[in-house]
């Protein structure tokens, strides 16, 4: 094996060990030095810390001791690669005061080690009984290189200096292995010493005593058997310098992390926490919290997440000051509560302990014990020696100005991995991000013990709302503007006609234009109705009448009457409305006049058209219960329908349309519910019940900002998830199951029952918070069978205008005053029973009268979703819409039902798909 190693080595030495890779690293190695040094000098001139000179001086005498073996190699080196000429004279000099101050740097660092341990270091007996022999092997090459400075070589030197040189490095070595080896295990086994500076003396050992002891003791190997071929070899003195320069290297920019002779005012250690991504997180968790409960369970993650700290070794202490003294009542506090607020009200105002709280904002045991340790100072003692009474590793004081309203207590050795003999220290980033979050934890408390954060929280909510709701009804307000900016040139024509005789006759080319149709010939058309029927009302009455109708366009026109006398005939006048038109129509059905802007919006926007499309009645209780439904169709409130479940479908679609949501989840309760699964399907479960809900987002989380969720049946939820349910209506926040864990979700809830909950709420069966939310947005839909005869009849009027898709044969199919009566007389209990019967009927009558052609009835008659009903009336025209085609898709996700729904081919629904890229 020592065979292998020696041809190993000599194979090196052919690369490693050549005269000029030795220079070179002599040269690197004397240049690190230099530089060390002078940082260290710069470092203390800028820190002027005299505590620490004594070890400072130390520390310079050993790096420049040391740099001049450097130089002894340098100049040897040099000698034989580029100047062969020099004087071994000088090269032996230069080897003979290297050896000196080899016995300096072994003596310097030894009472290095000794002053870095002990404060106040002073020289001891000992210390100089052990230090003759450095000074006497010092004295005796610095006296051998003056007196013999004439010695022509290196085989001509005196037989006792390679004596010195073998005896007195043993001895120098010796001495460093005890003085430093030795002494430091035998301090780092006391706990009295900081544990900074015992992190310290650790690095210098592993790092810079061992390495030297070892090298030095390979290159001037002291005896004389196999492996003398070691000593002075070229390729370990390389290896040995270069594994030196790495390990000083190595050592000093650990040791400057960790306060190096109190050069910083904070340990600085590598962080590997992404503060800012982390931090995130956790200010969103405070901006929800409403209980200190929950501001303790964030802290105490944070620490985990941040400094590896359990949740059981960090608390938190929230002041119960007395307003108008300042201090807080010590009864039922913990034991270390009592004494913190005994050390706070000892030392307030001015007190120096108190300013030295207040500058440093954070108390870390290990950084007090060593700034102690250089600078000690009766407020750092009393400091240390209140963190030892409470046992803790930091103490945190949360202010509110110059008060502290609270506390942050963590254990002593509370770090994962941590020990009085460990090195888990707290660097200054982790202690800015400690002050960082401090800082936005007060103002947190504050809020929490000066005002009522869920007040905030719900005022926050119901302003959102009330914003949004004043958006929606400025645009409802523009989209009325707009329409008539659209016909502000028409509305400047008017149409005059003259009726006489039974007959029409158009006075101007606007009229002609307006109708669109020869009045005298299409008696069936509606306009022609229309006109018919008023003309007759103004001869009867002999006064002014007014009536609407629909140009072809569908836009309305209003038709005025007046009697000429002097002709004996009609003048009717036709043109398109004004704002007055519209409202002056209807407002007399209207006893609150904050409806008349939402009369305009229901006659002139297209959420207006949705709502009467599916009510098409104008009656009074009708029209207030539209309004009502436009109203709430604006706002993002929750909402309680009270309607015939047949109609529940079509106005949550219409509610969902009107809101602009994309989409809209229905979860429909057949019974009350006795297990968690619509808990957790509405707010997620906490993870540590181990359920697995991978892939499963709550549907809070799913809809948010994007969605509608409406729960049919809501009296059969259970008592837990209602109170869950409740909190989040209330402050737009909602808990996870069995979790303090909070987020915010910006869901519209629509809800639906068919049961009292007033009775159910005395009754124990629902939940009060709950009822109380639904109770101030609530929806009831006038009940069909109460309906006065004169609202059910324009309802059925309306809802058979709707069926007919054509004039065509309207007069045949529309219905007569006896099928009216008859259906009126059945009283239907839901608008959608009495539009499936209105549609019934009047299939019927077309197979009667042999006209039924399917194309002569609305496709979308019975289709409740608006955007369906777009497609169903587009019928085959659809499929050449890419949007309609992708919304087709989003909703039947099936090629058949698409093709059923549109009455179309199977074969054109796949190619239209594919070439959407649908597929």
């Amino acid at each position: 094996m020592i065979n292998f190693i020696k041809d190993i080595t000599l194979s090196l030495e052919y690369f490693i060990g050549s005269y000029p890779i030795v220079l070179i690293t002599s040269c690197i190695a004397f240049a690190f030095k230099i530089f060390i040094a002078s940082n260290l000098i710069f470092k203390l001139k800028k820190s002027n810390n005299s505590p620490a000179f004594r070890s400072w001086i130390l520390l310079v005498v050993m790096v420049i001791s040391a740099s001049f073996v450097d130089l002894s190699w340098i100049i040897k080196m040099t000698k034989e690669v580029f100047l062969p000429s020099l004087d071994r004279k000088v090269v032996l000099f230069f080897i003979r005061i290297a050896w000196g101050f080899i016995a300096i740097q072994y003596l310097a660092l030894s009472l290095f080690i000794k002053s870095l341990l002990e404060k106040n270091y002073k020289i001891k007996k000992v210390d100089l009984i052990l230090s003759i022999g450095n000074i006497c092997m010092f004295l005796f090459f610095i006296g051998l290189a003056i007196y013999d400075h004439n010695c022509p070589s290196m085989e001509m030197r005196p037989i006792i200096e390679a004596i010195i040189q073998k005896i007195g490095f043993t001895y120098v070595l010796a001495n460093l292995a005890f003085s430093s080896l030795v002494f430091g295990i035998k301090i780092m086994r006391s706990h009295e010493l900081p544990r900074i500076l015992r992190n310290q003396l650790k690095i210098f050992l592993r790092l810079l005593i061992a390495p030297i002891i070892v090298s030095e003791f390979i290159q001037i190997y002291p005896f004389d058997f196999a492996l003398t071929w070691i000593t002075n070899n070229y390729t370990v003195v390389t290896l040995t310098a270069l594994l030196l320069t790495y390990t000083i290297y190595h050592c000093m920019r650990k040791v400057m992390g960790l306060r190096f002779l109190n050069f910083q005012k904070q340990v600085e250690l590598p962080i590997h926490f992404n503060f800012i991504k982390d931090f995130k997180g956790v200010l969103e968790q405070l901006s929800l919290v409403t209980t200190t409960k929950e501001i303790n369970h964030i802290i105490q993650n944070f620490f985990k997440e941040a400094f590896h700290i359990p949740p059981n070794r960090t608390r938190l202490y929230i002041r119960n000051l007395d307003v108008s003294s300042g201090n807080t009542n010590l009864q039922d506090l913990a034991r270390e509560a009592v004494i913190v607020e005994n050390f706070i009200n000892a030392h307030t105002g001015t007190c120096s302990v108190n300013l030295v709280l207040q500058k440093t904002k954070i108390l870390i045991t290990d950084e007090l014990a060593f700034s102690n340790f250089y600078e000690e100072q009766a407020d750092y003692q009393k400091l240390l020696t209140f963190l030892e009474s409470i046992n803790a590793d930091i103490f945190i004081p949360i202010h509110e100005g110059q008060v502290i309203i609270a506390y942050i207590i963590v254990e002593r050795y509370a770090r994962i991995g941590s020990s009085p003999h460990g090195n888990d220290l707290y660097s200054n980033v982790e202690q800015d991000q400690i002050q960082v979050f401090a800082s936005y934890l007060g103002n947190i408390i504050n809020l929490l013990q000066h005002r009522n954060l869920h007040s905030l929280i719900q005022l926050e909510k119901e302003l959102k709302e009330e914003l949004f709701h004043k958006h929606q009804e400025i645009n409802q307000y523009k989209e009325s503007m707009r329409l008539f900016l659209n016909h502000a040139q028409d509305e400047r024509k008017i149409g005059i006609m003259f009726y006489k005789n039974r007959s029409f006759v158009f006075g101007n080319q606007t009229a002609k234009e307006m109708v669109g149709i020869n009045v005298n010939t299409h008696q069936g058309h509606p306009i022609s109705k229309i006109l018919k029927e008023l003309a007759q009302q103004v001869l009867e009455y002999k006064a002014p009448q007014l009536m609407f109708a629909h140009d072809a366009a569908g836009n309305k026109l209003v038709l005025s009457g007046i009697l000429n006398l002097e002709q004996n005939n009609v003048i009717i006048t036709c043109y398109y409305p004004e704002v007055s038109d519209l409202i002056k129509r209807k407002i007399d059905l209207l006893k609150d006049p904050t409806k008349w802007d939402y009369l305009l919006y229901l006659e002139t926007t297209q959420s207006g058209k949705l709502i009467n499309q599916l009510i098409p009645g104008s009656g009074e209780i009708l029209l207030n219960f539209k309004i009502e439904l436009l109203k709430i169709a604006l706002s993002k409130k929750a909402i309680l329908l009270n309607m015939p479940d047949e109609d529940l479908k079509a106005t949550v679609e219409l509610l969902h349309h009107v809101s602009l949501r994309e989409n809209l989840h229905m979860l429909t309760l057949q019974g009350p519910s006795k297990n968690m699964d619509v808990a957790i399907k509405l707010f997620g479960i906490n993870p540590i019940f181990g359920m697995n809900t991978e892939g499963n987002v709550p549907l809070l989380e799913k809809l948010n900002n994007i969605g509608t969720l409406f729960i049919e049946n809501i009296h059969y939820l259970d008592l837990e998830t209602q109170e869950y349910l409740a909190e989040f209506m209330k402050y737009g926040v909602y808990r996870v199951f069995k979790s303090d864990q909070k987020a915010t979700s910006n869901v519209r809830i629509l809800c639906s029952t068919t049961l009292n909950l007033q009775n159910l709420v005395q009754d124990g069966k629902f939940f009060q918070a709950l009822f109380n939310e639904l109770k101030a947005t609530s929806l009831v839909m006038p009940s069909l069978l109460t309906l006065p005869e004169s609202e059910l009849s324009d309802l059925t009027v309306g809802l058979t205008e709707q069926a007919i898709k054509t004039n065509t044969f309207k007069n045949l199919l529309e219905l007569t005053d006896k099928e009216t009566k008859r259906l009126l007389d059945a009283r239907p209990a839901s608008i959608s029973e009495l539009r499936t019967k209105i549609q019934q009927l009047l299939i019927n009558k077309s197979k009667k009268n042999q006209i039924y052609q399917e194309s002569e009835f609305d496709p979308a008659y019975d289709i409740t979703d608006p955007e369906l009903a777009e497609a169903a009336r587009l019928g085959k025209y659809a499929l050449k819409d890419p949007r309609i085609m992708s919304l087709l898709w989003s909703k039947f996700n099936n090629q058949n039902k698409i093709a059923t729904f549109l009455g179309v081919n199977r074969s054109s629904v796949n190619r239209r798909c594919k070439e959407y890229n649908l597929l």
